[in-house]
Parts: C-alpha cells; structure tokens; sequence
C-alpha cells in the first residue's frame, strides 16, 4: 500500500538517512530486507516511494521505516521527526489515500485457532543441526531448545504443507503468515532469503501467537523479522506480540528485547522475562504488565541490551562515520543518534510503567568508570553466560546484575 505524501517535510532521502543504507549507484541502495548488496533497492524521489527488484519488498517511505522496526506508520512517522530533529509529532501527516490497489486483507483468528494451527505446523517441520548448534552454543540445552519448539524454516515443500494443515481441518485464513498466492491457493510466507530459526512468541496464557525468525543471512538492519503476511492476498500482520516466559507469579519481572534472548536468560537465571521485539516495540506491553501487577508482579526491571549505554565518540572505523571524517568531531553522529533512539524506546516503558503504577528499574552490566558500556556483553544473556562460565556448569546462576535508580 502506497500513501499520498503530500503534507510531509520530509522525504524518502531523508528516511533513508536515518536508516543509514548504503548507496551504491544513482538512486539505489543495498535492499535492508533481504540483505542484497549489490544495489537492487530502487528509491523514487519524485513518488517517495522504494522497490527492491530482488526481493519485491516495496512501498512508501513510511513503510521503509516501519517494516525495518516492526512499528506502525503512525510510530514510524514521529520517530522519523525525532530523529530528523522535525519536532512536534502530527498525526494528520499520514493520509492513507491508496494510490495503488490494496490487497485484500484478512481479519485475525481468535488466538486459540492460531495457537492450534502453529502447534500442528511446528510438529511437520524439524531443527536442522546448524540451527541446534547455534542455540547450544548461545547457552541452550538440548530438551530446552525442544521445550520451546524452535524448528528451521523450511526451504521447500510450503504449498504441500499449507494443503495438509487445511485437509486436516486447521485453520489458515487469519493465521499470521498464510495468504492465498496468484492461483488462488493457500501458502506460507517462508521464503529462502529468510532462512532461519522460528522462535515461537508465547503469550500469557501460553497460546503461540506468533512467529520471529532469527535470519541466517544477518545485516546491519536485519536480524529478526516476523513471520507476516499482511502485504499478500488474504494475509495479516503478526501484530508484534509480546513474548512470556517464567513464573507469572514472580514479583520480580525482567524486561528484555528479543524472544530468544529473554528464553535464554530465563534458562541461565531461572529469572522470569517479558520480551518486546525491539525497544521501540512497546505498544502491546502495556497489557501484558497489567496482568502481571494482577498476578502479584511489584518490580519491572529494564533489562535492554547495552547499547542503550555505548559510547558515541567516533572510532574513526566505522565507514557509517564518514562525515566524522570531514568534521573530526569527538561525538559521532551515528552514534549519538542511534543512542538517542535507543534511550527513547526505554523512557517509554518508563511511561508505560508509571500509567500502571508499577515501580521499574534499569539494569546495567559491562560498564566503565565513566558509566558507558565496555562494549563487549551486549545482552542480558550474554553477560548470564560470561558468569556461566566463570562459575561453570552446575546449577542456574542468581547473579543477575542489580538495577539503577528509575
């Protein structure tokens, strides 16, 4: 779906500078969705409108931003402004005026369809061995890894699946990540650029609600993407659910980015962790800590990666500096934005925390004297299994760092 523009002071190019692509010739970009570095991402000025010709990911300069930070238009569109330093937020920019037939979308199944329909999915598909080597070596254990059902996305064989799941009477229409292709028939949204490891994302009541996958072919702007269908006949979002793990009754609640992650750091501590997909994917958190705070919960801790602490002199390295080069300034740009951004997603759950009344504080760990990331733990389970290792195999290690004031 594409959107009337007009109204907006900005543009795509300047979307694209707050992404940081990578140009290559005139008007083209390495794709951010599939990883291409060859220059397939067209950028049309003129329509604010982007195309990769690899990978068909395609839309408006609001979508370029959203679909990279699993954020709605609306959210995509104010931290644009934040990061272009346009000010205020406005609603009113975004005028969903169609200039390009949509696609028919589907309303979502109740949860437990959902949940039914995965679980069965989850039961034709297998783990291949890189795909449990990679787990076990970031600190998993065998009957863990089959405990949270991770399984490979397959690379092949998806239409005579979908046909299976239906003929066996399980829901696909409103499923995230089904959709009707050109014939008219059911398939799923698996496709060999994301390859990768499916991450179930676990509500509250313990329904799959959802899919990540963690992609074999990483880049600087893709690492997880969520299993959708929105864009394709019949299809719909995933909606960025958020992820549950641990005793539900447990005062103390961490709170992470990243289902694996999370699972992970439960495994290591024993620590019970909500996990959101990324520090700005916060809008269905809110819910999720109400429940909690009925359960018994007294105390959220922040527990998001360090980078919320990084330093941001210029290293005069990092190629995303060049401009450092020609000012040699002692702050980075990049740095100091993408911090910033950062820093933002967080004093929302702040926010979200205060609206509920319930008491939150942050988490550090890996920090020098001047209180900045070292930058070698990034995540919370990183620095779990750097203790791990130091107190060796045995039991959980309580050694989770302590927290900052709010």
């Amino acid at each position: 779906m594409y959107y009337d523009m007009s109204g907006f002071d900005y543009g795509i190019l300047d979307v694209v500078q707050v992404l940081h692509l990578r140009k290559r010739r005139g008007n083209y970009y390495d794709c951010p969705f599939c990883g291409e570095t060859h220059g397939k991402l067209n950028i049309n000025v003129e329509k604010n409108v982007f195309r990769c010709n690899r990978c068909d990911a395609s839309g408006g300069m609001l979508k370029l931003y959203a679909d990279l930070h699993n954020v709605t238009l609306s959210e995509a569109n104010q931290q644009i402004r934040e990061a272009l330093g346009k000010g205020e937020y406005r609603a009113d920019y975004i005028k969903a005026t169609p200039i390009q037939e949509e696609k028919a979308t589907a309303e979502l199944a109740p949860i437990e369809e959902i949940h039914r329909t995965y679980q069965r999915m989850l039961s034709m598909l297998t783990l291949n061995r890189k795909h449990q080597e990679d787990l076990q070596k970031r600190g998993l254990k065998p009957e863990q890894i089959e405990a949270q059902r991770y399984r490979s996305v397959p690379l092949f064989g998806m239409k005579k699946l979908v046909k299976r799941l239906a003929e066996e009477g399980y829901m696909v229409k409103g499923v995230p990540g089904f959709y009707r292709d050109t014939d008219g028939n059911w398939t799923i949204n698996f496709k060999a650029e994301n390859s990768g490891i499916l991450i179930p994302i676990v509500s509250l009541d313990g329904f799959i609600q959802g899919f990540q996958i963690r992609v074999d072919h990483v880049t600087d702007t893709k690492k997880y993407i969520w299993l959708s269908s929105v864009n394709y006949d019949q299809g719909v979002s995933s909606g960025s659910p958020v992820h549950v793990i641990g005793d539900l009754t447990a005062e103390r609640v961490y709170l992470t980015e990243g289902a694996l992650k999370g699972t992970i750091a439960h495994y290591l501590s024993g620590a019970t962790f909500v996990c959101v997909a990324g520090v700005n994917q916060y809008r269905n958190l809110k819910p999720v800590l109400e429940r909690m705070k009925g359960y018994g919960m007294i105390q959220l801790l922040e527990a998001y990666d360090m980078d919320k602490k990084m330093k941001v002199a210029c290293n005069h390295h990092d190629s995303k500096c060049a401009v450092c080069f020609e000012q040699s300034p002692v702050i980075c740009r990049h740095k100091a934005e993408k911090r910033r951004i950062i820093q933002n997603g967080c004093n929302k759950v702040y926010e979200i925390c205060r609206e509920v009344s319930l008491p939150m504080n942050r988490i550090v760990w890996d920090m020098d004297e001047n209180g900045e990331w070292n930058g070698k733990l990034k995540g919370i389970d990183d620095y779990l299994a750097a203790i791990k290792q130091k107190e060796g195999a045995g039991a959980q290690t309580s050694a989770l760092p302590k927290g900052e004031q709010s």
